[in-house]
Order: C-alpha cells, then structure tokens, then sequence
C-alpha cells in the first residue's frame, strides 16, 4: 500500500471523531491528435491531479496532507519526465502506454498550521513557494515557467502574515542547501471599481550544493484593474531577475486584459534577457521561449459558452533566427458549472525548419 493511503486512513481514523475534514483539489486531464505532414495520427491522454485533506483540530489548528498524480512519458534522452496536459506531442504520453499514463499517487508532503489570529499564522512541514505567475494557459505550471522564481519546496517553518509569507527551511534539491522565500502585497488602491496591487518577492539559496543555477532571485508584480459600467479592464507587469554565471537574466511580462459586455480581448507578451548570449537559453530562464507573444480575442456566446481565436508566436532564442514558430487556431470554453471549465481546440503550427502540422483535442479543468 502507497505511504500517501496510510498516512491518510491514519490521519482520518485518528481525528474522524475530533476533526472536520476538508478535502480540496485540482484535477486536469487533456486528449489530443496530433497530425504529422502524411495526416497520420498521434494520440495522446495527459492528467494532472492534485488533492489535499486538511484537518480542522479546533478552529486555530490544522494538519494538511498532499498527494499528486501526474502522467508521465520518454524523453529522447531516456529519461522519465512529467507529461503537460494539452501542450504538444513531444511532452504527450501516448494512448497504449499503460506504464506511464496512470501512475500511482505520490505523497507529496505533510504540514501543520496554527493560526494566532485572523491575520497571522505559523507553519511547519512542507512548505511550497513561487513568484511571478503566467495567465497564458500553456504556462500555467508554475514548477516548469515563472517570471520571477520557478516552484520550489522546503521543510521547515514559515510565517503567513496578512496575504503575505516568510518560509525558511531545508531544501528538496538535496542535503546540503537551504532557502529562505519572502512576499507581501501592498495595496495602494482599494475600491470596488478600481485595486492596484504591489507584490515584491526575494528568494535566496545558500549551502554547499544548492542544486540549482542561481543564488537569488528578486522581482515585482504589479496588478491594476478597473471596471465601468459593462467595461473592465486590467493589466499584469512582472518583473523578474536573478544571476546566471556571476551576470544577470531579466525576465519581463505584460498581461493586459479588456471586457466589453460579451468581447473580451487577452494578451501575454513575454521576453528575457540573457547573461550570456553564446549559453544555452534554456539553462538561464524559467520559461521554454525567450520571446513569447500569445493574442486571443473572444466572444461571449451565452453565459456558459465562449469561442476565441488565438495567435501565438515563440522564439526560444533571440539570435538563432529559424526557430520561431507560429500557432493559429480556434478555442471552443465550456463552462458548465462553477470552477469548471472545457476547451475543444485546434491549432496549426507554422514552423520554418519543420514540417507545418495541424493539432486538436479537448480539455477539462476542475477545481474543488
């Protein structure tokens, strides 16, 4: 039996007659057909799962245990890596692959929180931490792209002020490091029509292994959002930096958004500038695409249903000049219920070293 299922049958006879439990989770799942240039299929079926069970001792105390599955495929390298739900066919795994499409759950760590009021909490356990998040839905994973600093996880202690944090604790890369996360918000405009929101975050990694590339890493994201009448609008700008090799990266993006009545219009402009131009560019930045523009006006069809047309362009490094590439193509948003929603799309990739290929597929998210 999985460590995850007895840790939980314990934690739930345990504290069944003395706790309220809370389950949460997140669930994502995709199934896509990818065409190549003879039009012969590539089918594939990804997920992505995560569950919580919190349980309430008393009204100050917690205990949170966490679990995630995830679909998992053969890099070229022959090594094991995590599937992307609805990302492409090299990060896809295959229908027939029986020994990669549903793995077992893992156990992903255990934490205790004790809050001393309304606006402060202390933790222990595993502590989870990033900064600088995407809205562009291919980037959404916030282990794999972030601005500012990727996801990173720690045991140790940490304190939640207000809706900011302090953690500081053992790193998960290996033995011998240690990080130290901080963030808090300032709110400079609260209204109901209007809000413009500070966030600066720090990061730091110190020991004799630190498993990763970089020391630190510092940024800024500044929310603003308005609305009148059937307008609203709104912007993200993120700022994000952190050293590469004794020299600095600097990661910046542009999330604006409009909505007029049933229009609404999403951008996100991303782009990095390396350290060292003649190192690899995916060694130096927390994304796959050194410059990234993503367009996608939609239109409101009923209140449960949207079509947009996106545009997409990627360039994973600014001085090769024949590895852009393109992406067109329809979204169909269903949304059947509250925190629910599917996609059915359909994409064209215009490449200049490959053969062009057409994709499409649906895919659901959930929340709970």
């Amino acid at each position: 039996m999985n460590k995850w299922i007895l840790s939980l049958i314990l934690l739930i006879v345990s504290t069944s007659f003395a706790a309220e439990i809370e389950v949460n989770g997140e669930v994502n799942a995709d199934y896509a057909t990818y065409w190549d240039k003879n039009f012969d299929p590539f089918n594939a079926a990804n997920q992505k799962i995560g569950l919580s069970l919190t349980a309430h001792l008393n009204e100050a105390v917690s205990v949170i245990l966490a679990s995630k599955l995830l679909s998992t495929y053969m890099s070229e390298d022959g090594e094991l890596e995590e599937s992307e739900v609805r990302h492409g066919k090299s990060r896809s795994t295959a229908m027939g692959d029986e020994d990669h499409r549903f793995n077992s759950f893992k156990f992903d760590g255990i934490t205790f929180r004790w809050a001393l009021n309304s606006n402060v909490a202390v933790l222990f356990g595993d502590l989870i931490y990033s900064a600088g998040s995407f809205n562009y839905y291919f980037w959404r994973d916030e282990a794999r792209y972030n601005v500012i600093s990727q996801e990173q996880r720690l045991r140790g202690i940490g304190v939640e002020l207000e809706e900011g944090r302090v953690y500081i604790g053992a790193s998960e890369n290996n033995p011998h490091s240690m990080l130290v996360f901080g963030s808090y918000p300032i709110e400079l405009i609260s209204k109901t029509e209007e809000r413009l929101l500070l966030t600066p975050s720090a990061e730091w990694a110190f020991g004799s292994e630190i498993g990763r590339s970089y020391t630190y890493a510092i940024g800024l994201e500044t929310v603003y959002a308005k609305s009148s009448g059937d307008m609203n609008y709104g912007v993200t700008a993120t700022w994000g930096t952190h050293p590469y090799k004794g020299k600095g990266v600097h990661s910046f993006l542009l999330e604006p958004s409009f909505n007029f009545k049933f229009f609404n219009l999403g951008l996100s402009y991303f782009q990095a500038l390396v350290a060292k131009k003649d190192a690899p560019v995916d060694e130096q930045i927390f994304t796959e695409d050194q410059t990234m523009l993503f367009i996608e006006p939609s239109f409101e069809l009923h209140k449960k249903v949207a079509l947009g047309f996106a545009y997409e362009y990627h360039d994973p490094n600014n001085e090769i000049h024949e590895d852009q590439r393109h992406l067109v193509g329809p979204n169909l948003y269903l949304y059947p219920t509250t925190n629910v929603d599917l996609v059915f799309w359909t994409g064209y990739n215009i490449l200049k070293r490959k053969a062009n290929h057409f994709s499409m597929g649906i895919s659901a998210q959930a929340n709970f």
